[in-house]
């Protein structure tokens, strides 16, 4: 039976997405913000809310050690954040300066992507903060991202509902209309499946 542990009430308006490490809860919201929240309390960490962005914040996700923070904006920029402390370590702007709407980091965190209301999808190392490659889809908005579990592949879904499979070169490998209501996420299975 699920039971409720905790309602947290701190952000002004609409929460878009919520991400877990493995001692952290981080969720952002049309309010502008990132918050942080201990998972043993649940209390709110100390350099919590995290402000850097000037419109909503659509997407949040930790790199696979949790060190490291991502979200993206309408205001066209992907902030890497240290979860430790809240710093800002990097701000990466989308070419075109369209609206990101989903960000994913690989499973070996060598690289982040980023996807955007013009359909654009980027490779960003990771590391280095620079641009990697860059490809686009032809209709909608890029809302969904998921690395496959060793990373070679990823997945983009659009608000028309075309999901593209991309190698890590960033060459499309598949495109299909998969829903007709546009894709609000998507993943991959960490198991083989026969």
């Amino acid at each position: 039976m699920v039971k409720l542990i905790h309602t947290l009430a701190d952000h002004s308006d609409d929460v878009n997405c919520c991400a877990f490490s493995s001692s952290l809860l981080a969720t952002c919201s049309l309010d502008k913000t990132v918050r942080l929240y201990s998972l043993s309390d649940f209390t709110e960490l100390p350099h919590s809310p995290l402000k850097f962005h000037t419109y909503a914040v659509h997407c949040c996700c930790f790199s696979p050690s949790g060190h490291i923070l991502a979200s993206c904006s309408t205001d066209g920029t992907t902030v890497l954040w240290s979860a430790h402390n809240g710093q800002t370590l990097a701000v990466m702007e989308q070419p075109g300066g369209s609206p990101v709407r989903v960000c994913r980091f690989s499973p070996d965190s060598s690289c982040l992507a980023s996807g955007a209301a013009d359909g654009t999808v980027v490779l960003w190392n990771a590391q280095s903060h620079k641009l990697y490659r860059c490809g686009s889809v032809k209709d909608g908005s890029l809302v969904a991202c998921a690395f496959s579990p060793n990373g070679n592949f990823f997945v983009t879904g659009s608000s028309c509902g075309d999901l593209t499979v991309w190698d890590d070169k960033m060459r499309c490998l598949h495109s299909e209309k998969a829903h007709d209501l546009g894709i609000t996420c998507c993943d991959f299975s960490s198991q083989p499946v026969s």
